[in-house]
């Protein structure tokens, strides 16, 4: 992690807000190697120095060595003793959360780089919540591959939260999910996808087919819940749940689609998912969308990314996607 000083100061300066902070900061970048950080990661997951030294190819001397010279540089004790080997102190597991997600970043830009080294043009980072990598994703990457053979893209999918930290500290170039309530100055949000709430049913349960469900008619139904935290979820409890008082519910919740497949043929299973999601739940022709209205609505499923530093290649993706002119697909912003 060696760096020149005129970078360093200016890094320490702008990165630490105390004079301890910038001090340590400079310490790091100047001595400490990547080796010892990878070497935290496995102290902690092995839980002693002799077993994370054979995890790493390297002597017990020579672990104990590199964990005694970052202790000294740091000027504090980053692991403690216990009846069972070592573990974490405060420090130590904080300096390990940062550890990790520095040598998960360089892993992923370590695929990007061999992948130009084989020949691809360029690399583009994305992340999705399951709702765009099924309905946006699945769509744009294989147009945009058509026009683009030669360009490495690199998907991760998650939950919003943390794909928007990742964007946020340069780990990936933009993230595709719904509209975030806030977002920084410096990061922007293009609608791509109107979505909507719809319940859905086996193909074999008695509403299928019927015109104008009201959701009344649901008493008596099974709902299988969708998992905490994600839209749909505030819909159920604010407004399908209150309606149907003696509603009943697996005792599970799930956003995985073959398992929510698998429980809708039980009796009278019923679920609440985005219209978004609707394609990857049909393909196997089980699943059918019952004609009930939900008056609470689901934000735009579309891109976050840096306003000032979003790649060419990203805008061009943007860009094709308007011009697919799907359904339901939102409006370009200069629209």
């Amino acid at each position: 992690m060696a760096a020149d000083s005129s970078f360093s100061q200016r890094q320490a300066g702008a990165g630490a807000a105390s004079p301890e902070g910038r001090l340590l900061f400079s310490r790091m970048v100047k001595q400490v190697r990547l080796r010892q950080l990878q070497l935290l990661l496995a102290l902690q997951q092995c839980g002693s120095v002799m077993q994370a030294a054979v995890e790493l190819n390297m002597s017990q001397s020579a672990a104990t060595q590199a964990l005694a010279e970052l202790e000294r540089v740091l000027d504090i004790k980053l692991f403690e003793r216990h009846a069972r080997g070592i573990r974490p102190t405060v420090a130590g597991q904080a300096l390990i959360d940062a550890a990790r997600g520095m040598l998960v970043g360089l892993q992923e830009v370590s695929e990007s780089l061999a992948s130009i080294r084989r020949g691809a043009s360029a690399a583009l980072r994305l992340g999705a919540i399951p709702a765009a990598a099924l309905s946006v994703l699945s769509q744009l990457l294989p147009r945009f591959y058509e026009a683009h053979p030669q360009v490495y893209v690199d998907v991760h999918e998650d939950g919003s939260a943390p794909l928007l930290s990742q964007l946020m500290a340069s780990g990936l170039d933009v993230v595709f999910c719904r509209q975030p309530q806030l977002l920084p100055v410096e990061f922007s949000f293009e609608p791509l996808l109107l979505d909507a709430a719809v319940v859905i049913a086996d193909a074999d349960h008695p509403l299928v087919g019927r015109r104008d469900v009201p959701l009344p008619a649901l008493r008596g139904a099974r709902w299988v819940l969708p998992s905490f935290g994600i839209a749909v979820r505030h819909i159920v409890e604010t407004e399908v749940l209150p309606v149907l008082e003696d509603a009943s519910w697996f005792p599970a919740s799930t956003v995985s689609l073959p398992v929510l497949e698998g429980l809708l043929t039980q009796p009278g299973a019923v679920s609440l998912v985005p219209r978004s999601i609707l394609p990857g739940l049909r393909s196997q022709g089980r699943v059918r969308a019952l004609d009930v209205r939900i008056e609470g609505g689901l934000p735009p499923l579309g891109a976050v990314y840096r306003t000032d530093h979003a790649p060419v290649l990203l805008q061009e993706m943007l860009k094709l996607w308007h011009r697919l002119k799907l359904p339901h697909a939102a409006a370009p912003a200069s629209a």
